[in-house]
C-alpha cells in the first residue's frame, strides 16, 4: 500500500474541504429560498382564501330556485313570453284587441340586451364577405293575410328567435364572471364556475326553442278573443322547468372542489 505524501494528504484535504463547503452552500441556499418564498405564499394563500370565500356566499346552500330569484330568469321568460303572445294577437286579432299601453312601455322598460339563437341567424343572416354586394329578397307574402288560413300559415312560421333579458339578469351573469376571472383561483374551480355560466346562457337560449314551440300551440287553444285576452305562460314557464338544465349538480361539485382544496374533511377530524 502506497502512502500519500503530505502534498498529496493536503490536496486530498481541500478537494473533501470545497465538496464539504459546496454541500453546506446548496443546502443554505434551499432553506434559504423555502425562508424568502414561505411568507409570499402564505400571503398569496390567504388571498386565495379570500376569493373562494366570495366564491362559497355565492354558491353555499343555493339551489335552482335561489339562482332563479337572483337572475330573474323567470322575469326575463315572462317578457318574451308576452310579446310572443302579443305577436299571436298581432296576428289573428289585429283589428278587435289594442295591447295595453301600459304593458308595451312596461316589456320595452325592462328590455337590456338580447341574444339570438344560433338556428334563428343561421335563417334569416346571410354572411357577406368584405365589398360583397348584399342581393336584396323580394317579399312575396302579404303580411296582413284577411283568410283565417293565410294567418294561421303565417302563424305557423312564427320563430321566437331573439331572446331579450333584463338589466337584472346581465348584472347577475356579470359577477359570476367576474368571480371566474380572479388569477388567484384555481383552474379547476374556474373552469366549475364558467360551466354554471354556460347552463345559464343555454338556458336563456332555450327561451326562444320552447316559446316556438308553444306558438305553434296557440292557434287552438286560444281560439277566440276572449282566450286570447285572458292568456297566462303559467303552462309554458312549466314546459321549460322541465326541459331546462339544473345548476344543482355543478353548484355541487363547486362546493366539493373547494371542500378538496382546502382540506376542510381533514381539518375537521
Amino acid at each position: 500500500m502506497q502512502d500519500f505524501t503530505l502534498e498529496e494528504w493536503k490536496n486530498v484535504f481541500n478537494i473533501g474541504f470545497f465538496l464539504a463547503m459546496s454541500t453546506i452552500a446548496v443546502l443554505s441556499y434551499v432553506q434559504a429560498r423555502k425562508t424568502l418564498f414561505s411568507p409570499i405564499k402564505t400571503e398569496i394563500f390567504k388571498l386565495q382564501v379570500e376569493e373562494i370565500k366570495k366564491v362559497l356566499e355565492v354558491f353555499n346552500h343555493k339551489h335552482q330556485s335561489d339562482f332563479d330569484q337572483e337572475t330573474g330568469i323567470q322575469e326575463v321568460f315572462e317578457i318574451n313570453a308576452r310579446e310572443m303572445h302579443m305577436a299571436y294577437i298581432n296576428c289573428f286579432f289585429k283589428d278587435q284587441v289594442e295591447p295595453p299601453v301600459e304593458l308595451i312601455e312596461k316589456l320595452k322598460s325592462a328590455h337590456y340586451g338580447a341574444i339570438i339563437s344560433e338556428k334563428h341567424a343561421s335563417k334569416f343572416f346571410v354572411k357577406v364577405s368584405a365589398g360583397e354586394e348584399i342581393k336584396q329578397t323580394p317579399q312575396v307574402r302579404n303580411d296582413n293575410p284577411v283568410e283565417p288560413a293565410l294567418k294561421l300559415a303565417k302563424w305557423n312560421e312564427y320563430e321566437h328567435g331573439m331572446i331579450n333579458f333584463t338589466k337584472k339578469y346581465n348584472d347577475a351573469t356579470d359577477e359570476l364572471a367576474k368571480l371566474a376571472s380572479s388569477p388567484l383561483l384555481p383552474k379547476e374551480l374556474t373552469d366549475k364556475i364558467y360551466k354554471v355560466i354556460g347552463i345559464n346562457n343555454k338556458n336563456l337560449s332555450l327561451i326562444g326553442d320552447i316559446l316556438t314551440d308553444a306558438a305553434k300551440k296557440m292557434p287552438t287553444q286560444y281560439k277566440t278573443v276572449e282566450q286570447a285576452i285572458s292568456f297566462q305562460p303559467t303552462w309554458i314557464w312549466n314546459e321549460y322547468n322541465n326541459q331546462r338544465e339544473s345548476t344543482n349538480q355543478s353548484v355541487s361539485d363547486i362546493l366539493s372542489y373547494i371542500n378538496k382544496h382546502l382540506k376542510i374533511n381533514e381539518i375537521m377530524k
